[in-house]
Formats: C-alpha cells, structure tokens, sequence
C-alpha cells in the first residue's frame, strides 16, 4: 500500500500556543479525494495550521513515516518555511507542490536542491495529479530542470475541471472542520464557484492574471446536494459559510441563494459579495435576510478614492454606504475587510478609511444589523499588480516578518504579518490606525 500525505503548510516556523480559529484545507479535501480512488494508496492529510505543528516537527514526522508522496501547499508568506520543509527531509518520496502564488514563484522552485521528484502544479491539482502518481498522465510538461516538473492546469488542459458542479469532495479527509463562529453557532465552510471576474490589483486570483481560467459556478442542484451530504455526518451543524467571491454576483444568484437555504431551515449562512452585486438589486438584499442569510463580507480595502482607483476596486464610496446601509437596515450583520498601507498612500488616504469604516458603524447602530471591520495590512503578493509595481519601483520586496505592534487583537496572528511599511507615513502611524480601526469592534476575525 502506497501512502500519500497532503500537508496544509504551516505558517510558522513553531509551534504556536493560540487557539484561534483556521479555515478547513478543501483544496486538499478536493485532492485527497481523488486519490483514494487510486487503487493501492492510502491518502492523509496533515493540517499544520490547525494542529499548530513546526517546521521540525513536520520534517520529523515525514522522516519516521516515510510516505511514497507528499503533496504541500505553499504561499507568499511562507516560502522560506516550505522550501526548507521540501529541501530537508531525507527520505525518498515524489512531491507535489501547489497553490495560488505557485504560478508566479514556480521559476524559483524549479531552482530547489532536492534530491527526490519535484512536481510543481500551477492551477487546480484534483485530476492530474492521480494521473502522475499512475504514471499515466497524458500532458507534457510546460518546464522542466532536472528531476523538477511544471505542470500548468488551465482551461487547454485535459485535466482542467471544466464543470466543479461534479467535483466531489469527501470531508472525512479534513478531519474535524466544525469552527464556532462569532454567533457561538456550529459552522462548516463550502466553496461554491472559482474565478473572480474582478481585477483587484493586490490580489492573486485577479481576473487578468487568470485569463486562461474562466470562471464555473456550481449548480443549485450541486451546492443542496452537498448541504445534504454534510447535514448527513453532521446533523447538528447550525452555519454554512460560503467562502467564494460569487455566490452573490447577481439578482438571480440572490433567488438561487434563497432557493437552497430555503429547503434548509435549521440554517444560517454567512458569505462574501461585492458591492456592485448588490448596489443595482438593493430591493432584493430584505429576500437574502428571509432565506437565512445572516452576515455578509465585503472587500470595502480603502475609503480613498484615489487608493480605490489604484488598486482597482470597483464601485464608489456611495455605493458602499448605499449597499451597507441596506444590508444594515434589513436585520444583515456586515462585516467589512479594511486594508492600509497601499503603496504611496497618505495619512489623510488613512484617515478617509478610518471614517468610512467609523461611519458604517454608526449606521449600523441605528439599525437591527451589526458592523464589525476586520482591518489588515498590505502584504504584496507573488505576481499581482501590486507586487510587480514595487519590484519595478524599489526592486525589492521585503522579508516576510511578524507584526506584534498590530497583534492585541484575539484570533488574529495568522493574519499580522508584515512584508514592509509601502505607504508615505511611518510604521508608527499605519500600525495606530490599523489598531484604532478594528477596535471600533473589539471582536475576532472568524
């Protein structure tokens, strides 16, 4: 019996003691899957965020038990601790590397001194890798440096998963997924699309990044397939929170939306929207709160206008305040991501952020919805916009560090890192106003 272990990276290099919160690894869930439909092979994952394991503790663990294949994600912000984690452990295996950021970092990786395969996924990873570890994988690779391979899976792939309404995910391989959200509930996340068709330029997924990714959203019948499946082997779970950007993309996603939980009483849900999704349908946003909608995210980054049009983010302040104000007003909590420390931003950028996000609260106070920012710094990401823009500008982009000046917050330190102060003002400011921003709510980040 061949094993495979699937390793959801840890963020950092030791063990942590905090018990906040962490997101489910589906995309391994979506891996692992498939895999065990392989005859002759076992499949693990081991979530390093959630179970707070080290660096050291996950190479020993890969040493002693000497799986056949790994499999790791890998992200901006930690590629020091990956490439350590693959360059290190001794023993002889085929590895497979993926993750969002992997298609702009796959050059470097290419570049690692291992000794074992390196097979490097650029795109989602369910259907061609059973077909490398069989053998009978029938695309070329795009590059290839010694024993190091990239694969790209995008829409000319034969391994591309063109329709995801047929993708099924077996959650006994995440283990226990159940979280406690903010409202003490039982909750579990789905993912219901992939793409985005918005363009933000800090963000990795950005539409014109990913041109030769088109955009799937799965079917009504798809997602109350999978609601049935997790009530199945969690009866009492109380929240399903929709991870995807496009749950809510439209009126009639509204409807779709209510036509599912509808058939889900016993549930609430959580998800992200984008303004412009709602801003032209606002007489529909009272039918979300009737089908069980309780909180809605939104991406709200900046109140400059300016920094808006820099990081191109669609919909106007007044579109903000239209959409929150309704969502408020309907009985929907509203919870609003805040970044600061754009490249060139201003104090007086900073200060128009604080406000709007000051402002919304004050509305919500005045309604049945409640408010909460959750607020962050800018992180360049591998390969956006951004990220290119400084590299161009500064030629360099700097070490991935801890940020304790911003860490007071409860659930927060997978969230505090810090690539470098990009902004006009100082380190002493931006962290002030991060700080005085997410304390307008004083709760976690979940």
């Amino acid at each position: 019996m061949r094993k495979f272990i699937l390793i959801n990276s840890p963020i950092f290099w030791d063990s942590v003691k905090e018990k906040e919160q962490y997101l489910s690894p589906l995309g391994l869930g979506y891996i692992a899957t498939y895999l065990e439909k392989i005859n002759n092979i076992s499949v693990e994952i081991v979530d390093c965020v959630k179970e707070r394991i080290s660096v050291s503790d996950i190479i020993s663990f890969i040493n002693k038990t000497q799986p056949d294949y790994i499999g790791i994600n890998i992200f901006t912000q930690n590629y020091e601790i990956v490439k350590k984690i693959v360059e290190t452990i001794s023993v002889k295996y085929g590895c497979f590397i993926g993750g969002q950021a992997v298609k702009s970092i796959y050059h470097k990786i290419l570049d690692w001194k291992v000794s074992n395969t390196l097979n490097i996924i650029i795109g989602e990873g369910e259907f061609i890798i059973p077909q490398i570890v069989l053998g009978k994988c029938r695309q070329k690779p795009e590059k290839q440096k010694d024993s190091n391979f990239v694969y790209r899976v995008n829409k000319d792939s034969i391994y591309f998963p063109k329709d995801i309404s047929n993708i099924f995910l077996n959650r006994k391989y995440i283990g226990n997924e159940i979280v406690i959200n903010h409202y003490g509930e039982k909750e579990i996340a789905i993912i219901t699309s992939r793409g985005c068709m918005f363009n933000c330029a800090f963000c990795g997924g950005a539409k014109s990044l990913n041109k030769d990714v088109p955009i799937r959203i799965r079917t009504e019948e798809s997602v109350v397939k999978e609601l049935n499946e997790i009530l199945s082997t969690y009866p009492d779970i109380q929240s399903i929170r929709i991870l995807d950007d496009l749950f809510l993309r439209n009126g009639n996603s509204i409807d779709m939306a209510n036509n599912i939980f509808s058939q889900f009483s016993q549930l609430s849900w959580r998800g992200m929207v984008h303004v412009l999704s709602l801003v032209h349908v606002i007489e529909k946003i009272k039918e979300l709160r009737v089908g069980g909608c309780k909180e809605l995210f939104i991406g709200i980054e900046s109140g400059s206008e300016s920094i808006r049009k820099r990081i191109n983010k669609m919909g106007s302040l007044d579109d903000i305040i239209k959409v929150s104000q309704a969502i408020l007003q309907n009985g929907i909590d509203l919870k609003g991501y805040f970044i600061y420390g754009f490249p060139k931003e201003t104090k007086a950028d900073f200060q128009k952020t604080f406000e709007l996000a000051k402002r919304l609260k004050e509305i919500s106070l005045r309604t049945d919805g409640i408010f909460r920012p959750s607020v962050f710094q800018f992180r360049p990401y591998d390969g956006t916009q951004l990220y290119n823009e400084i590299v161009k500008d500064t030629g360099i982009i700097q070490d991935c560090q801890f940020n304790d000046s911003i860490s007071q917050f409860g659930g927060r330190s997978q969230f505090n890192f810090d690539f470098g102060n990009y902004s006009m003002e100082s380190k002493e400011l931006l962290n002030e106003y991060i700080i005085k921003t997410q304390e307008l709510t004083g709760e976690n980040n979940d």
